[in-house]
């Protein structure tokens, strides 16, 4: 997997393909612990959410999942795009912690923003797997490239969408990717780092899921 550079060892030349300044790089955590201070800790009440789920077409359904209506079982929650390199590698891992426990939790993936957009910040990693969006003007849109990740990774957990102006990613700090482990009684017992992150992140996750299903 292709790793970020520091800001300093960037050439100019590949800043300019990635579509972004050097300044934006050496910033770019500030924004993130940001948007951190605002997602829901451990301990606390998750919130509560309404989305349009993904229809086996690749459209938006009229169907409404809501998260208080998962709370028959535990529930792995987690956010992310097809154009967030880390995200993508890391789903054939979630689909085999959902395959272990979908009897016992409820699994749901919130599609969000695109992490890393032709129109906006590229990464060579995407380039190399010829993965190639530019930002969804609307939620048609979004499904659509929802549903290439869906279909081209294998992934059968439930795909929700969030809002064009991001409500859930925002509520719950869910950009460029998040996990979120939540009991029964709606009390979030795991929140990962905020993305990216690596696979023990993950895999504290599903230990934080099997807890929660004994």
């Amino acid at each position: 997997m292709a790793t970020l550079k520091s800001p300093l060892k960037v050439s100019d030349e590949m800043l300019a393909a990635m579509n972004v300044t050097r300044e934006f790089l050496a910033n770019r955590n500030i924004d993130k612990q940001a948007l951190d201070a605002q997602a829901p800790s451990c301990g606390s009440k998750a919130p509560n959410f309404r989305a349009n789920l993904l229809d086996e077409s690749g459209a938006p359904s009229e169907e409404v999942v809501e998260l208080y209506g998962l709370l028959d079982k535990p529930v792995g929650l987690l956010f992310g795009s097809y154009t967030c390199p880390i995200f993508r590698d890391q789903l054939q891992r979630y689909e085999e912690i959902h395959q272990a426990l979908k009897d016992r939790v409820n699994f749901l993936c919130v599609y969000i923003l695109e992490a890393h957009p032709e129109d906006g910040w590229r990464v060579p990693h995407n380039w190399e797997k010829d993965i190639r969006f530019p930002t969804p003007g609307s939620l048609t849109e979004r499904a659509k490239i929802a549903y290439l990740c869906r279909t081209e990774q294998g992934l059968s957990i439930p795909m929700a969408m969030d809002t064009m102006d991001n409500e859930l990613m925002t509520r719950y700090a869910g950009s460029p990717e998040r996990l979120y482990a939540i009991a029964a009684d709606g009390t979030i017992t795991h929140r990962s780092s905020i993305g990216p992150y690596d696979m023990d992140d993950v895999e504290n996750w599903a230990e934080a899921l099997q807890m929660l299903a004994n």
